[in-house]
This record gives C-alpha cells, sequence and structure tokens, in this order.
C-alpha cells in the first residue's frame, strides 16, 4: 500500500486512516487520510509541503486511485487531507450545450472533450439525444443523458474514472465471493416508498396535455394503492413503439419492493459503486444479483475492511443497444 504525490513525494510512513470511498448518488471516488505533523521536527518537514491541488496516487497492489487534492485542515500535530478523483471537474464545469439526433455515445464523448477529459472506452448506445442543456454541471448533463437512455432501452451505464481517463461502460458484474462471516452482520431493509405501479408518457410540449402512453400493474395497484410517474418525451422524434417501450420499461424498473443490504466484507479492490455482485445470505432469504450503491474502503493497521450498501437488481431488458 503506498499513497505518493505525482512527483514522486512518498507519504507512505506518515499516513492514517486511509478511507476509499465511491457511490453512485455522489459519483466519482474520494480518498481521505491524515498526514502525522510537526512543524519543529524536521522528519516532518516533507509534510508542509503537501499543497491543495497535488495530484495524489494511491496503490494497493495496482493504482486505485488518482485524484487531486480539495482540501487541508491542519492541526498542530496532523493534516487531514480530501482526494476527489477527476470526476471532480465534471461536477464543477457547467456548460451550455445542444444536441440535435446526435447518438448518447457520441453527445457523451463530446461533453468529456469539452473540458479537456480524457476519453478511453466508449460503448456504443443508440439512443438519440435532442436537448439543450443551459447552466448545468457537465455531470448533471451526463446523468440525464443516461436516464433518458435506461427509459429507452432499460439498461443502465455508469461512467467511470481510471486514473485520469473516463470510461464509459454497463454496469458490470464481478465475480467476487463477498465474505462477511469474520467481520459483521448483514442488515435488511426493504421498502415501497419509491415503487410506482403506473408509468404515463407525455409530450415535453407545454401546449400538448396528451397522454401518449402508459402502462401499469394492476396486482400492484390494487395491493399498495396507485403510485403514479410521469416521463416527458419529445413526440416529434419518439415513434409511437417507442413509446410504448419506454413506458412498459419504466414500469418494469420502478414496479418493484426495494430491498437493501448493508454489510462488511473481507476488503477487494475489485469493489465499487456501479458494480454488480452475486450475494447469497439463506438467513435473509437472498441469493441474487445485487448492485453495489456506494462502497467504504478503510485500512485498520494494515488490514482491509469493505463496507457495502446493495440494492437487488433486476436487469430490465435484454435489448441490445
Amino acid at each position: 500500500m503506498k499513497i505518493q504525490t505525482l512527483t514522486g513525494l512518498d507519504l507512505t510512513s506518515f499516513v492514517g486512516n486511509i478511507t476509499l470511498s465511491t457511490n453512485l448518488d455522489t459519483l466519482g471516488a474520494s480518498l481521505d487520510f491524515d498526514l502525522a505533523r510537526n512543524y519543529d521536527d524536521l522528519n516532518y518537514s516533507i509534510i508542509e509541503t503537501v499543497k491543495m491541488g497535488d495530484i495524489i496516487l494511491f496503490t494497493v497492489e495496482k493504482r486505485v486511485f488518482t485524484g487531486i487534492i480539495v482540501g487541508i485542515d491542519t492541526n498542530r500535530f496532523s493534516k487531514s487531507v480530501k482526494c476527489l478523483d477527476f470526476y471532480f471537474y465534471l461536477n464543477k464545469n457547467k456548460v451550455i450545450k445542444q444536441f440535435n439526433k446526435i447518438n448518447a455515445s457520441s453527445a457523451i464523448t463530446e461533453l468529456l472533450k469539452s473540458i479537456g477529459a480524457k476519453v478511453g472506452e466508449v460503448d456504443k448506445i443508440s439512443t438519440l439525444i435532442t436537448k439543450i442543456y443551459r447552466n448545468r454541471t457537465v455531470a448533471e448533463i451526463i446523468k440525464d443523458i443516461l436516464e433518458q437512455v435506461n427509459n429507452e432501452l432499460g439498461k443502465k451505464y455508469v461512467l467511470e474514472v481510471e486514473d485520469d481517463v473516463f470510461h464509459l461502460r454497463l454496469y458490470k458484474k464481478i465475480k467476487i465471493e463477498l465474505d462477511y462471516s469474520s467481520i459483521g452482520v448483514p442488515a435488511l431493509s426493504e421498502s415501497i416508498t419509491e415503487m410506482k405501479n403506473k408509468v404515463l408518457v407525455v409530450s415535453n410540449k407545454q401546449e400538448n396535455m396528451a397522454i401518449i402512453a402508459k402502462a401499469e400493474d394492476e396486482n400492484k395497484i390494487k395491493k399498495y394503492g396507485m403510485l403514479q410517474e410521469i416521463i416527458e418525451v419529445d413526440p416529434d422524434k419518439d415513434n409511437v413503439a417507442k413509446v410504448r417501450n419506454i413506458a412498459n420499461t419504466k414500469l418494469k424498473e420502478l414496479s418493484r419492493e426495494e430491498r437493501r443490504i448493508s454489510v462488511d466484507v473481507l476488503g477487494n479492490m475489485e469493489l465499487k459503486a456501479g458494480r454488480i455482485v452475486d450475494l447469497n445470505i439463506p438467513s435473509f432469504q437472498i441469493n441474487g444479483e445485487f448492485l453495489i450503491k456506494s462502497c467504504v474502503h478503510k485500512f485498520p493497521k494494515g488490514n482491509q475492511v469493505t463496507s457495502l450498501e446493495l440494492e437487488e437488481f433486476n436487469e430490465v431488458s435484454s435489448k441490445s443497444s
């Protein structure tokens, strides 16, 4: 395990309380750590050279984080350092952008390049984007584009950054046996607060109030009462068959009981938000695929523990993009 600056300054022997986190809600990764400090001791003098804006590299067998120092809290005998990966720039740069019948892959690539971001692997996505974005961050626009993709295709994509290169990929399933037996007890949470059992698709034109398509789950409406979602589309570009597909796809995604698991497992750097794992916990009647919503790696006394928040995952559509 090693923490150093891009210029080669090795901070590892001064570092403690390392936490590496990813979360689908906030996007990007964050790295937090403490540096031992003693201003009067020359052995600690390199700590005073660490500044905001420095690039930090974190290695656990291989490089697992590259990011920029965005905050430092200094006390007499320590510095607390906060770093964010290069998704930071997507969250902080606002742009004005217009897309006219450009596929989602090209739109996202164009957005990234507009702020000087490096682009790596980009899965091909056929969904056409026609929209004007004003005073929105690059991250907000990409999130909106991927939501349009999910509405149409029933597929979820994630934008990941490795070192300083961005990759757009389908949610990835990883083959890892999660070992929680010696660390903690899982906790299961079930809810219907986010459920929708009826979906209406309407025009995004204010003068058009017509319902273009609808889909509903009669059994769940009878059981839980009506819980309705409205999706807006551009009627000029979306044909009837596509609109009906949007209604049905969104209903399949939303009309289910939410099941979430919180659990601490033996650490593995392949675990990160946006990836899918198999989970088998007989005592909770759980056996299936779960999406990692948030992931926190900690390294107490040279060991590694990973805290996971997982959500039951159901692939809505097998339709090719």
